[in-house]
């Protein structure tokens, strides 16, 4: 993070300004000045897009583990469906057999 608080900087933007100021002024300091600023161009665009990279891996992972995370919900959402499902078949038998046993509770006492 050090490169970034030198490019948002003041000292780096009075560094340009000056350089700037010293090709309008000085033609012959543009031809001694235009390799290293070809240079650092190179340099910023360099470090732009190694932070262009850094980012679009970063949002690369945050898109794959918000998928991942929409899916494992929809699995709980449907396995919470089958719960559910299976708790109204158990309720149903149980309900079924509840009615069963009050039948044969009737014979019973019919027989007696």
């Amino acid at each position: 993070m050090g490169i970034l608080k030198f490019l948002s900087s003041r000292k780096f933007y009075w560094g340009i300004g000056a350089a700037a100021l010293g090709l309008m002024l000085f033609p012959k300091a543009q031809k001694n000045m235009k390799p290293s600023l070809e240079k650092s161009v190179k340099e910023l665009q360099e470090v732009v897009n190694k932070l262009a990279e850094f980012f679009d891996n970063r949002r690369q992972i945050l898109i794959e583990t918000v998928k991942n995370k929409m899916e494992e919900l929809r699995e709980q959402e449907s396995q919470k469906e089958e719960i559910i499902k299976q708790k109204q078949q158990a309720l149903q038998q149980l309900e079924y057999l509840k009615n069963k046993i009050q039948t044969l509770e009737e014979q019973i006492k019919t027989l007696e």
